[in-house]
């Protein structure tokens, strides 16, 4: 995807114009780029921004799917963008950082993993910090859950409705994997 602001100029407009979209459906995906993460960052951490809220979560969602579904040509400039974070003074920036990290230790540390990990590891890759605050804030209680799936080898996770991602996180190593909208056969499941 492009990014779709022509410049620096045209994203901060539309920032700072409550009631402008970019489109109909799906306004957060055409903000998946890379080349846009350090302006969601800084907009994110604006406290007059009227899409502070939005582009946070944008910022938190594109880094889970980046990470989560090995986008590695995308991690250089998710890294700097996390770098700058961790010495901002916005708290929430901060925050961001440090999911970012976990994130990206998922994929770097290999070690076995007991329940507690794997559903952290599932909230973080499945929904994100952000949206499971909202849910516990509206008194939700549908988060993820973690089971060990039939083969025993596996922790699994998944979203609900009709078309499923489905995490599976080797009980063994850590390694994971995800898969939409059915379960990975028994071939897929021996790659994770």
């Amino acid at each position: 995807m492009l990014w779709p602001f022509s410049d620096e100029q045209d994203f901060w407009a539309w920032a700072y114009d409550p009631d402008a979209e970019l489109a109909e459906q799906d306004e957060d995906l055409l903000l998946h780029d890379p080349a846009g993460l350090p302006l969601l960052l800084a907009a994110a951490e604006h406290p007059d921004c009227p899409k502070r809220d939005y582009c946070a979560h944008v910022l938190e969602d594109y880094s889970r799917r980046v990470v989560g579904w090995g986008l590695a040509d995308v991690y250089p400039a998710l890294r700097d963008t996390a770098a700058r974070a961790a010495t901002s003074h916005d708290a929430r920036s901060r925050q961001w950082e440090a999911f970012v990290t976990r994130l990206f230790s998922y994929r770097e540390q290999r070690r076995p993993v007991n329940r507690a990990r794997a559903e952290q590891m599932t909230v973080d890759l499945l929904w994100g910090p952000l949206l499971a605050a909202r849910t516990a804030a509206i008194g939700g209680t549908a988060l993820p859950e973690v089971r060990i799936a039939p083969s025993g080898k596996h922790w699994q996770g998944a979203t609900l409705g009709p078309y499923p991602t489905i995490l599976y996180i080797n009980r063994k190593t850590g390694g994971f994997r995800l898969a939409r909208g059915k379960p990975l056969s028994a071939a897929e499941l021996a790659l994770v």
